[in-house]
């Protein structure tokens, strides 16, 4: 058996131990950013929100309580929340990051190409197309110059001949409906799959 400590230990002990957080993050940052990455299909994006998501949880360790939920529950549980926002306000908070005084996070090329090794984009093509072709056509538009054309939302907006606010809105409505479709068609949930990791992981 394994001696490693098990997520639930290594958020108790961080509370004490900061460091130790960066387990956690070794663990289930990949993850994460592939979840994240199929959702947003911003890499971008993506790497904010994993980001966002690890200083939150650091952020308030000191109230996690074990109650039957793992380390990765908890985490994806937080990132979900901030996934939500992203979906509603078309944008990444840093809230927490900024109370950590954390640097903007910026995405390179060797991110890109580690997103690339994450994600089957072929597979994932072929799921959006399906999604696409089922949403209404001023929502197919505007997530189609945003994500697949790489737009600004100003630049959204003035195509569209609509406000940025509402190009926003489009945007998000479009990416929901394509993140529940995506959703609905993996057996697993990212939840499970970590635990499974982690049940490999600890009889190794």
């Amino acid at each position: 058996m394994g001696t490693d400590p098990d997520d639930v230990e290594l958020i108790r002990r961080s509370r004490h131990e900061p460091e130790l957080f960066g387990v956690l993050f070794e663990r289930h940052a990949e993850p994460m950013l592939a979840f994240f990455a199929r959702r947003t299909l911003d890499p971008e994006a993506a790497a904010e929100l994993v980001a966002e998501t690890f200083a939150e949880a650091f952020s308030s360790r000191a109230r996690f309580r074990d109650q039957g939920v793992d380390g990765a529950a908890w985490l994806f549980g937080i990132g979900r929340n901030l996934l939500s926002r992203y979906f509603r306000n078309g944008a990444v908070e840093a809230r927490a990051r900024r109370r950590l005084g954390m640097p903007e996070r910026t995405v390179g090329e060797r991110d890109y190409e580690r997103i690339e090794e994450l994600i089957d984009f072929e597979e994932v093509g072929r799921e959006v197309r399906a999604a696409l072709s089922g949403l209404p056509e001023s929502q197919r538009e505007a997530v189609t110059l945003r994500v697949i054309d790489g737009r600004s939302y100003r630049e959204v907006a003035e195509e569209l001949g609509c406000t940025e606010v509402t190009a926003r809105a489009r945007v998000s409505r479009s990416l929901r409906s394509i993140a529940a479709r995506l959703e609905a068609d993996r057996a697993e949930t990212p939840i499970e799959l970590e635990r499974q990791r982690w049940k490999r992981r600890s009889t190794t």
